[in-house]
């Protein structure tokens, strides 16, 4: 027999339109959830009241105990559906993530890419040792000709 645990708790993230997010239980228990533990039908909405069973190699079974009347109604929700420039369709973008950074952003509909990020890259210490040497040059050569007659 399965040991079976029953938990409520508040729908706290929802991230990549509603595939993944975060169920805070109180007391620092905050369950991960992804879209394949979510019940048939289900869709996440910001501050649900969800309950879920927690069964050992299985998945959540997420279904809402209860969710606030006119949640779309609430002034302080945001809307974070974008138009693609190049489907024309209202998305959430998604992230590309590359070594722990988001390196761009793309369209879940047509793949294009929407925006890219670049980082500076980080100096090497040869990059350091190399400014040093050019700084002293400089130095030098202004000081021998302020010098020199």
């Amino acid at each position: 027999m399965d040991n079976e645990v029953t938990l409520k708790g508040v729908v706290t993230e929802v991230i990549d339109n509603g595939n993944m997010g975060e169920i805070n239980c109180g007391k620092n228990n905050i369950f991960t959830f992804s879209s394949d533990q979510l019940s048939t039908g289900y869709s996440p909405v910001l501050k649900d009241i969800v309950e879920f069973t927690l069964i050992e190699d299985k998945p959540y079974n997420i279904t809402l105990y209860h969710r606030q009347q006119n949640v779309s109604a609430d002034p302080t929700s945001v809307d974070l559906k974008v138009k693609c420039p190049h489907c024309g369709e209202r998305i959430i973008p998604k992230a590309k993530v590359v070594n722990g950074k988001v390196s761009a952003t793309f369209c879940p509909k047509c793949s294009q890419e929407l925006e890219k990020f670049s980082t500076r890259p980080k100096p090497n210490f040869l990059n350091w040792i190399l400014a040093i040497i050019i700084g002293i040059l400089i130095t030098a050569c202004i000081y021998f000709f302020a010098v020199t007659p």
